[in-house]
């Protein structure tokens, strides 16, 4: 057995804005939004804190802790989405550099952040020594999304002392490639922050896919998932931090009588499934129009000034009737996630 460590998921439940806070309301002030945003970064951080005290050595935290995504899609004064972002991003650097500090554990959250001109979902991984490892940019933007943030291009993986750690957000998780291209990059540990929760059978085929340990941060059903994809930690419901001891190093070593391992010779389902891929066949994913695009018509995308106007005129009218207290006429539920 190899070094054991402990990881953690904190879960911070969704906590309604309250009306001074949206900026669609006739009662909305920059203060309150202000003070509302500090409030959801200081309270994944009390989280973060709880897991500090369990002794975790990786806190997992969920998406846009700030809470900012009423801000990120209002289009009638965009800059206040920058101005909450610029503000939010140091508050949230500072507090979570002091609670991986103060607990000399790794802590891993996403919150937006302003680059020159852009603005970014990033995933951000602290340091035991609270100083920044390493950040990534959600890659798959929801339409919405895009109105004021921009995409990154990779999926980086970065080294520390308990393996290498990679990171997704929300959206990404719709693409398998997701993790698996974190995996290939190196990582043996996924942290999912997301706003969305994934039902337990995405959290542990994504582990499985990609032979990861696969934490996920969100509202509700925070996870942890083996490479093998038992699940380790359920958070269920509620305000919580839930933990599981992991042996990273050896987490994907199949049993010493397992048939793959009698016939190839491998033990390891990681290193047998790098070993094995067969990469020349694979090029149809690389592909920016594969066949299957071709039984859609092309364009549709509400991405076009005169369509991101009018889906923005119908998203203001749903908040305006959310405000009134009147009942909701879009819904998020689909499929049996």
């Amino acid at each position: 057995m190899g070094k054991m460590v402990r990881l953690a998921t904190t879960q911070y439940s969704y906590r309604e804005v309250p009306p001074e806070a949206m900026p669609y309301g006739d009662v909305f002030s920059v203060d309150a939004a202000r003070q509302y945003a500090k409030a959801q970064v200081d309270g994944n951080a009390a989280l973060l804190a709880a897991a500090g005290e369990a002794r975790a050595d990786l806190a997992v935290a969920g998406e846009d802790i700030a809470s900012l995504s009423y801000a990120m899609t209002y289009l009638d004064n965009p800059s206040l989405f920058r101005r909450l972002t610029e503000e939010t991003a140091a508050h949230a650097h500072q507090a979570l550099s002091q609670v991986a500090r103060s607990y000399h554990m790794h802590v891993a959250a996403s919150f937006y952040e302003a680059e020159g001109e852009r603005i970014y979902n990033s995933s951000v991984l602290f340091g035991r020594d609270g100083q920044v490892i390493g950040r990534y940019h959600k890659v798959h933007l929801p339409v919405y999304e895009t109105w004021l943030a921009s995409p990154g291009d990779d999926f980086p993986a970065f080294e520390t002392d308990i393996g290498v750690v990679g990171m997704i957000i929300c959206y990404d998780d719709m693409w398998p490639e997701s993790t698996i291209a974190c995996a290939l990059n190196g990582a043996r540990i996924i942290c999912h922050s997301s706003a969305a929760s994934p039902a337990e059978y995405r959290v542990r085929t994504r582990a499985m896919d990609a032979q990861v340990f696969y934490i996920t941060s969100t509202h509700f059903g925070s996870r942890i998932a083996a490479p093998n994809s038992t699940l380790l930690a359920d958070a269920g419901e509620g305000d919580k931090v839930v933990t599981a001891d992991a042996d990273v190093e050896n987490g994907s070593l199949a049993p010493e009588n397992y048939w793959e391992y009698l016939y190839s010779g491998i033990r390891d389902h990681r290193e047998r499934h790098l070993k094995l891929r067969r990469p020349e066949a694979y090029g149809v994913l690389l592909s920016g129009s594969p066949p299957a695009l071709g039984a859609y018509p092309e364009g549709g995308v509400a991405n076009t000034p005169e369509a991101i106007r009018a889906v923005y005129e119908k998203q203001k009218a749903e908040y305006r009737r959310g405000l009134r207290g009147e009942p909701a006429h879009y819904q998020w539920k689909w499929s049996a996630d």
